[in-house]
């Protein structure tokens, strides 16, 4: 008779990078890109830079997919071979075997006190072999929820990736064919760059309109990091912007948000109590967190990182004012490292500095 002890197979790990190794070549690639990002001083070169960040994103997330990929060879081993030994138990006929399955079904407390050894011995196996496969089956699917959202982030990148290079081709094809055809270019290229960001806002609309909650009351609100204040709420000559009307009015570009700017991998905190309603890609690449508030607001988190540091919540988590939500990244588009920090009310966006205290 086999002990309990010995009733799951012993996984072999998968190899693993050297983590040091893995770090360095992060933080270096990640500290080029928002210098290439913040150095930018022409369109062509603030798609050069984007291009190259998603590029090396897409690097830092292939060893990732490897390893989550081997891991999950792994844990099906141990499915296969923990169901494998336990449907042998099943099969078999005896009045022990047919006993213990028994008493396997009822609760602890209502397990004989007489079992004979054979019987406990076959009994503690068995209650050994489904708590093992339960919990294999558990670690199965949270190895493969880690590997679609990775796949998700791939898709998100390569999509970006295709797009800065067919702009830069033409930005350079443009170049050297001469001043007029440069500036052609230019403006179709940013006309391009502008729809990018109208279909990420309207994809956002659609999502804060499942997200509101229009019961209750809001709770305080405040500042999801400590940063600089780079693009403040309202009309702006900054031609990515998406046109919008406004209380009204309309306006060529406007930036219904606040951008903070802050170093990367700074966490990035819930600004209220909610529910997260969103974590994923918009059409532009920004990997963003929606929360919902009661009252009818929803506070958007945009360009998180998603390839070192993923957002830590998932849709349906309760978060509390202050909890991490996310890391400063490089997703979608933008010309450095920031938080680009928005609150609807109702759909509509709102000034997120007049919401804080004493304001």
């Amino acid at each position: 008779m086999t002990h309990a002890a010995s009733a799951s197979p012993t996984a072999t790990p998968s190899p693993t990078p050297d983590p040091e190794k893995v770090r360095a070549e992060a933080e270096a690639a990640r500290a080029r890109d928002a210098a290439l990002l913040g150095n930018a001083r022409s369109l062509a070169q603030v798609i050069e830079a984007q291009a190259r960040v998603a590029q090396d994103e897409l690097a830092g997330l292939d060893p990732q997919i490897e390893q989550v990929t081997a891991d999950l060879d792994v844990v099906n081993a141990d499915v296969a071979a923990l169901q494998a030994k336990f449907d042998a138990r099943r099969a078999l006929h005896g009045r022990l075997e047919r006993d213990t399955f028994r008493f396997a079904a009822v609760s602890p407390d209502q397990v004989p006190t007489d079992l004979t050894e054979g019987q406990r011995e076959a009994l503690d196996e068995l209650v050994s072999l489904r708590s093992g496969l339960l919990v294999a089956q558990t670690t199965l699917a949270e190895r493969a929820d880690v590997l679609a959202t990775l796949k998700a982030s791939v898709g998100a990148k390569q999509a970006q990736l295709a797009r800065m290079r067919d702009r830069a081709r033409i930005l350079a094809a443009a170049a050297a064919a001469g001043d007029t055809e440069a500036k052609e270019a230019q403006v179709a290229v940013l006309k391009s760059l502008a729809q990018d960001a109208t279909n990420a806002q309207t994809a956002l609309a659609q999502l804060v309109a499942s997200a509101m909650v229009r019961d209750g009351t809001a709770a305080a609100w405040s500042l999801p990091l400590r940063g600089v204040l780079t693009q403040p709420f309202g009309p702006t000559t900054f031609e990515l912007e998406p046109a919008a009307t406004y209380r009204g009015v309309s306006y060529a570009h406007f930036h219904g948000a606040i951008d903070l700017a802050a170093p990367l991998g700074t966490p990035v905190s819930a600004a209220s109590d909610g529910v997260v309603a969103f974590v994923g890609h918009l059409p532009d690449g920004a990997m963003i967190v929606l929360i919902a508030h009661p009252g009818g607001y929803v506070s958007e988190y945009a360009h998180l990182d998603d390839t070192f540091a993923r957002p830590p919540v998932k849709a349906g988590q309760v978060v509390k004012t202050g909890q991490v939500i996310g890391f400063i990244g490089l997703t979608g588009i933008t010309t450095g490292a920031h938080l680009h920090f928005a609150v609807m009310k109702d759909g509509t966006p709102v000034d997120p500095l007049s919401l804080l205290s004493g304001r």
